[in-house]
């Protein structure tokens, strides 16, 4: 869908549902709008299916845009339709966007894959320090298919619990500030690597443990690539089909079980909640942005102790 040109007074600081939207954040917005313009853009011309997840969903649905409070974007899409962005990505998305996932760029670990500005920056503490590309960010997630039993399910949250910790133990965790458990846990995957590539055990991880049942014709599915929440398993009829909703600017992807998807996952839904701020609203804790610089620049200038803290 084409994007519309954002009105000037888009970027004005202003109030939304009572709370002070800056004008800084309204660039940012602009930027992750424009990550949004750019997915779509590829999953239309490629023929994939994706959706607007969590907060970006509920803004669409309850905001028609952002949430006031909020200062990152989420899509999720099925796992055949995850599997083949990762084969064309190279091709289909051009500087300043960069796909990011732990098989294409080293020292970066994430359990899902995410769009990137090059030309911006927008970054979370854990990954200040690491060689990796930390423009603003848009979030995918994968639709897995999620087993009925208790017992299959059971079994499926302790391998994927501890698979994701060995692979964080790869590069988000630093030996000389944790304690002496966690050293030894540290020392133990190194040894660990010296025999099992990462890129190998990530790979096996993604394809194997997340999707495990993905190929089953299961009644729920879910994200599992952050930490195991009931409340982010839906069932699969939710996600049967697509509807465009009104996203600011843009006419964006939606499941059209957005209303049964959302109230599990967030109860009343359509209410304001009395926490209006942005710890209510953000999943990530203390992301630097600066929607006018490039990465490579902001770091430069603030290793020379000119940058903007």
């Amino acid at each position: 869908m084409e994007q519309k040109k954002l009105p000037s007074e888009f970027f004005e600081a202003e109030y939304r549902c009572g709370y002070y939207v800056t004008e800084k954040m309204k660039q940012v917005w602009a930027r992750e709008l424009e990550l949004l313009n750019e997915f779509d853009r590829v999953c239309t011309s490629y023929g994939l299916t994706y959706f607007l997840d969590g907060g970006t969903l509920l803004g669409a649905v309850r905001h028609k845009g952002f949430i006031p409070w909020d200062d990152d974007v989420d899509v999720i899409m099925p796992r055949k339709d995850y599997d083949k962005l990762w084969e064309i990505a190279h091709e289909a998305f051009c500087e300043p966007y960069f796909f990011q996932t732990s098989l294409s760029e080293k020292g970066f670990f994430r359990t899902h894959a995410q769009l990137r500005r090059s030309d911006t920056t927008g970054f979370i503490e854990l990954d200040r320090h690491k060689s990796i590309n930390k423009g603003i960010f848009l979030d995918i997630f994968v639709l897995d298919g999620v087993p009925s039993k208790k017992s299959q399910r059971k079994r499926l949250k302790r391998k994927l619990d501890f698979q994701k910790k060995l692979l964080a133990y790869r590069y988000d965790v630093d030996f000389a500030t944790v304690g002496f458990k966690r050293k030894m846990l540290y020392l133990i995957s190194r040894v660990f690597y010296a025999f099992v590539p990462f890129e190998a055990y990530f790979n096996k991880f993604n394809k194997k443990t997340l999707a495990k049942y993905s190929h089953k014709d299961t009644e729920t599915v879910g994200d599992l690539t952050l930490e195991w929440r009931e409340n982010v398993h839906w069932r699969r009829e939710w996600y049967e089909n697509t509807v465009r909703l009104e996203f600011e600017n843009l006419l964006l992807c939606a499941p059209s079980g957005y209303d049964e998807i959302l109230t599990r996952q967030y109860g009343d839904y359509m209410k304001i909640p009395d926490d209006i701020s942005a710890k209510n609203g953000r999943s990530h804790d203390g992301v630097t942005f600066d929607p006018n610089t490039p990465y490579k620049d902001y770091f430069e200038k603030t290793e020379a102790g000119i940058g903007e803290e």
